[in-house]
This record gives structure tokens, C-alpha cells and sequence, in this order.
């Protein structure tokens, strides 16, 4: 890689969402401040900054001169594994189900697949791997969503609306063999926090009896570990 030459592709793009921003301003600040052009170069910005984001991620692990490769399971992806990523982090609770926290809420899916989301858990995940962290792997699992955050702090509204489905699709092959409807069931939850936060909770489908029954019995200390 040619640093230099991926500093100023980085450059660029922030040259661009800088630009943007300008347009963006342009509409608030003229007679047709409400326009609907607003959400779609609003879109345009938030598709820029997070390639930006991606890229300074790929230059940061080029830069680790320590780091191996990773498995290649992931077809689509080239480079090396950070040991430490931000967004967020990954355990095995002591009930053995994998529990992945974002520090952001699931973004919305009108511009469909989110790179940034997916590009995160696949990092979170394999970097959990990498260090030595072992990941459990379920026949039949259940893929809890739970969003914390409050009205004030709550980004999407409708469930319908948010993009999840990005993420049994990083599961697939990973945790569980498919994501199909008799492999991998879906819920969609919400707790009351003042700290946003997305908890993704994996697990056998046996204990999905158990999982609500903490949440509906509002545990505490669980739900905000």
C-alpha cells in the first residue's frame, strides 16, 4: 500500500463530506428550507464519511506492523484484524451466549445494507477471535436485538425501518451454519436507557425462554452490564 497515495484518498473524501455539508447548508439557509433534497444529500454525506472511516481503519492496520491475516472466511474483505477496534466490544456471558455491544443504535435501512455496520461486527468479531477469545456455535440460535436508549436519544422509530439485516448475515457460517427462518430466529427489542447502545445477544434457542424472562423482568444489572 502506498500510504502517502491512501492519505490523500482519505483527504479527499473529507474534502468532499466538507463540501457536502456546504450543500447541505444551502438548502436549510434558503426559501425552501424544508425540501426533501435535504434528507437525500444528508444520505450522500453520511455514505461519505463512513467509507472515510473505513479507509483510515484499513490504513491504521496497515500501519500495525505486528498483526497477522486472519482466515480468509470473509470473501469480500482484504487486510489485517486491529487488535483493539472501536464500536464496540464482544463477550460470552457465563451463560454462554455471545453478547456484542455497539456504541451507536442500528442505523436506518433506507440506504440499505450499512457498510460501516457491518464492516464493525465483522471486526469486533474475528478481532474477539484473534485474541483468543472463542466464539460459541449454535444448531438452532436465537438473535436477540435489544436498542437501549430513551425518546429523546432514539434515531429510527419503527422496528420495520431499522437495518438488522446485516447482522445474521455476519452470523451466518460464523455462529450458526444459516441465517435461514428454521436456523436463526429474529427479535427486535428495546430497553429504557439513557446511554444509547445496541446489545446483541446470540444464543441456542432453548434458552430464548430465559433471556425473556430477564428482560421482562427487567434486570437490571443484566441489561446494562
Amino acid at each position: 500500500m502506498n500510504i502517502r497515495k491512501e492519505l490523500e484518498n482519505i483527504r479527499g473524501m473529507i474534502h468532499k463530506a466538507y463540501y457536502q455539508c456546504g450543500v447541505l447548508d444551502s438548502i436549510v439557509t434558503g426559501p425552501n428550507e424544508s425540501s426533501p433534497q435535504f434528507s437525500g444529500e444528508l444520505d450522500k454525506l453520511a455514505a461519505g464519511l463512513e467509507k472515510t472511516v473505513m479507509h483510515a481503519r484499513y490504513l491504521n492496520e496497515f500501519c500495525y506492523t505486528d498483526i497477522q491475516p486472519i482466515e480468509k472466511t470473509v470473501a469480500d474483505y482484504e487486510g489485517h484484524w486491529a487488535k483493539n477496534m472501536s464500536g464496540g466490544r464482544v463477550e460470552v456471558d457465563e451463560n454462554g451466549w455471545l453478547h456484542i455491544v455497539l456504541d451507536t443504535l442500528l442505523p436506518h435501512c433506507k440506504r440499505g445494507t450499512n457498510p460501516w455496520l457491518r464492516d464493525t461486527l465483522i471486526r469486533l468479531l474475528y478481532g474477539y477471535k484473534q485474541n483468543g477469545g472463542q466464539l460459541p456455535h449454535f444448531e438452532r440460535a436465537m438473535l436477540i436485538i435489544n436498542e437501549h436508549c430513551d425518546i429523546k436519544s432514539r434515531q429510527v422509530y419503527d422496528n420495520d425501518n431499522k437495518g438488522w439485516k446485516v447482522i445474521p448475515n455476519v452470523l451466518k457460517g460464523l455462529v450458526v451454519d444459516d441465517d435461514d427462518q428454521f436456523s436463526l430466529g429474529v427479535a427486535l427489542v428495546s430497553t429504557w436507557d439513557d446511554v444509547p447502545a445496541c446489545h446483541i445477544h446470540v444464543m441456542d434457542m432453548a434458552d430464548a425462554g430465559t433471556y425473556f424472562s430477564l428482560y421482562l423482568g427487567n434486570s437490571g444489572s443484566y441489561f446494562r452490564r
